[in-house]
């Protein structure tokens, strides 16, 4: 019995006809059985964010239109006999109902139902892969709903998946895969142990594969997008930009953490965790290979890669009461705890601590890291200075540290631009600084020609 392999699909992957056509001819090249995880169509869940956010039912009916035009195009190559256009009709008949009702998505007691409308796109587009699927394949097509299968805590928004009960609630799923089923669930979404719709915060996709994978004890997680793998850095920023054939767990962890966009940055842990292998390629373009990412790869360079992380923020504590003081960090990161900010990078000097913050990950659903609560408990003990517009660069690799040459090659590159915080030492696979993001671009080309 071959061991079972999870394929996931973004959502460019799934933007149409065409492409999903593509994702399915790919899962029918696999020899294994293999569980298929898909995100929401192109462009469908920025719309039902959009619409969560809405004062107006005229610009929620815009938005609701064109997410229904999205599916309906995508369903325009199948017959019109076939039963997606109607199980696509009775899903946007139960979105339309929570568009007509769409409150604030600012306040947060709404986010329990700002989950559930977000839900829709990977609930529609996992019935539009399971059609081409069967248009293609001899055996049945079967729909497995992730929220029977993924089981989270109830924090809505950026939901914590409880892999245990995960594992427990894919045991027939397991078994029906090792029997040759043919099945296809959602990313993104899961299901609080209440019964309510959870998601698993933006990008959270690679990270229900992952959990899946896990909970199936798959050998290998496959992660099909628009590019042939993870290169050297952003070929958009450098047009020499060179896929990876191999990378380790290490060092695609920083890679993801840091801005690189292929993965999410949580997908790892699972398959860290758990020993399964993780391969990323061209979901249009699979004979271009893609990158293994494993435990041990066969080499292991100084210098891996460039990532860059943009939309950072900069926060900077200042407080004489930090001068041969103790407390004073407990006092700052249990403020920071309880509003659920997590910390990148930390600097500090006798009177002052500097944080990193990622506004472009570290909350979902397009809501500010930094509240006017939180920053107002700061300021009765401290000066708090604030700088956004920020890009964090990370020089990926292997005992950094321990080569004297890579520093002063950073700086170069960089120089004149003021460097606003610099880290090494916490990790033996990254140097990161940070930069505004006007000048990261230049700076990037520069090291990525030197490195």
């Amino acid at each position: 019995m071959l061991p079972i392999h999870v394929a996931k699909f973004g959502g460019t992957s799934m933007a149409n006809a065409e492409s999903i056509q593509a994702c399915v001819d790919v899962v029918e090249r696999q020899k294994n059985p293999t569980l298929v995880v898909v995100s929401a169509c192109a462009g469908v869940t920025n719309r039902l964010v959009a619409i969560s956010h809405s004062h107006t039912q005229t610009e929620r009916q815009r938005l609701f239109d064109e997410i229904v035009d999205i599916h309906c195009q995508a369903a325009s190559a199948l017959p019109k006999e076939n039963a997606v256009h109607h199980h696509l009709a009775q899903l946007h008949q139960l979105l339309h109902i929570l568009v007509q009702q769409a409150p604030s998505a600012l306040e947060s007691h709404q986010r329990q139902k700002r989950d559930e409308l977000l839900s829709f796109g990977e609930r529609c587009s996992s019935r539009l892969f399971a059609a081409y699927w069967s248009q293609t394949s001899a055996t049945n097509v079967e729909v497995a709903d992730a929220r029977s299968l993924l089981v989270t805590n109830s924090h809505f928004g950026n939901a914590s998946p409880n892999i245990d009960k995960t594992r427990e609630h894919c045991a027939d799923l397991r078994e029906q895969l090792n029997q040759g089923a043919r099945v296809v669930t959602q990313g993104f979404i899961g299901s609080s142990e209440e019964g309510n719709t959870t998601t698993l915060g933006r990008g959270g996709s690679d990270y229900s594969a992952a959990i899946l994978a896990a909970a199936l004890d798959a050998e290998q997680l496959n992660i099909w997008t628009d590019v042939a793998g993870i290169y050297t850095t952003d070929p958009r920023i450098c047009s020499d930009a060179r896929p990876l054939e191999q990378i380790s767990f290490a060092e695609a962890a920083e890679l993801a953490t840091f801005g690189a966009k292929v993965l999410h940055p949580k997908s790892l842990k699972p398959a860290i965790e758990n020993g399964i292998k993780v391969f990323v390629g061209h979901s249009r373009y699979p004979e271009k290979g893609g990158t293994l990412i494993l435990p041990e790869p066969d080499e292991r360079p100084s210098i891996r890669a460039l990532a860059r992380r943009k939309n950072q923020t900069l926060l900077t504590v200042n407080s004489v009461d930090m001068l041969h003081a103790t407390g004073f960090l407990a006092r700052l990161f249990d403020i920071l705890a309880r509003y659920d900010i997590s910390v990148d990078l930390v600097t500090t000097s006798e009177v002052s601590i500097a944080l990193t913050l990622d506004e472009e990950g570290s909350q979902a659903n397009g809501l500010s890291v930094l509240s006017e609560a939180m920053l107002e408990e700061l300021r009765e003990f401290a000066t708090v200075t604030i700088e956004q517009g920020l890009s964090l660069i990370a020089v990926i690799g292997n005992d950094i540290g321990h080569f004297g040459d890579i520093s002063p090659w950073v700086l170069e590159a960089a120089s004149p631009v003021p460097i606003r915080l610099i880290c090494q030492g916490a990790s033996r696979h990254n140097l990161c600084f940070l930069v505004t993001d006007e000048q990261a671009e230049n700076i990037i080309k520069k090291l990525h020609a030197k490195l």
